[in-house]
């Protein structure tokens, strides 16, 4: 049964080229950057680009494509230069996302810097209501990201994600993407199946578990609270993998994009993806096993 999982792909030689991992690595969505993530410069986008890329999505496998605004955007920044120059780097994004027909355009809330946080939130606020207001009939929608709570950062605490989908005065084009790894790190004990129900519990009491239309599935290396954003492999981090058997089983999520974001993407994606896929076969609960991962991410016909 099909339950909407894929990771982030490379797009070397073109944003068409992530549909050719897709194929390869059995993606049902993706995740893109659709402009130079590490370069505040874009270049034009061609009517050729969006032809190439539309057939090509229309060609594989992929039924929701997501894409991850730029580490550079900061909306909760002080600095007037930076905050207008991320506010017009959204629009971009956006625009961008639009053309191409992808569905979610996720975007990390800001760091308010040497200022505080209500204002940075007033700030990031400010923007979004800025760039929504012309928003058109798009169907792509922004989601919020939970974050793992580093620096400044805003959206660590569901009371922030609550508190800029109320503000926002076009709600149904606004979202959250829940990291599994960032709100570990963030405090919320996501481990084991109690763990899991008990902070999904949590965010729907205080923001609504229908708010969340992506996922980042991903394990963490640091520890409960360390509030630093360090992803690993499924089951080699600190959560463990009854958390992600949990959330691979979940109904509520069926539909909703799950992406893998791991390090080593190239090489490391297919095998973990391979392990969600089993993971999701599985009826019940699974044992504790420390052989488990090793058993379930093994290929067939490999011995040992």
């Amino acid at each position: 049964m099909p339950f909407m999982l894929g990771c982030t792909v490379p797009t070397i030689g073109g944003l068409s080229k992530g549909f050719f991992w897709a194929r390869k690595w059995g993606c049902e969505c993706i995740q893109i950057y659709v402009t130079l993530s590490r370069r505040w410069d874009v270049s034009a986008l061609t009517s050729e680009e969006v032809i190439r890329f539309k057939a090509a999505w229309q060609d594989s496998p992929v039924k929701k494509v997501v894409a991850h605004v730029p580490y550079l955007v900061n909306l909760a920044s002080s600095d007037k230069n930076l905050w207008q120059k991320s506010r017009e780097r959204l629009e971009t994004e956006l625009s961008r996302a639009r053309q191409f027909g992808v569905n979610f355009l996720i975007l990390h809330p800001g760091s308010c810097g040497n200022s505080n946080k209500e204002d940075g939130m007033k700030r990031t606020i400010e923007a979004l209501q800025a760039i929504l207001s012309t928003r058109g009939n798009s169907k792509t929608q922004i989601l919020l990201e939970t974050m793992a709570g580093q620096g400044t950062s805003i959206g660590s605490a569901f009371e922030e994600i609550a508190r800029l989908l109320d503000e926002m005065k076009h709600p149904e084009v606004m979202g959250v993407c829940l990291d599994t790894a960032h709100v570990f790190a963030a405090g919320y004990d996501i481990r084991g199946y109690e763990g899991y129900e008990t902070v999904l519990r949590e965010f729907e009491r205080i923001v609504g578990i229908r708010k969340i239309k992506a996922i980042h599935v991903n394990d963490s290396r640091t520890g409960l609270g360390s509030r630093s954003d360090r992803h690993a492999g499924i089951g080699e981090g600190k959560l463990g993998l009854e958390t992600f058997h949990a959330l691979m089983r979940d109904p509520r999520f069926l539909n909703i994009p799950k992406i893998l974001e791991i390090p080593e993407m190239n090489t490391r994606s297919e095998d973990n993806l391979r392990l969600l896929q089993k993971l999701r076969s599985i009826p019940g609960r699974i044992p504790k096993s420390p052989g488990l991962r090793k058993k379930l991410i093994r290929k067939e016909g490999d011995s040992g």
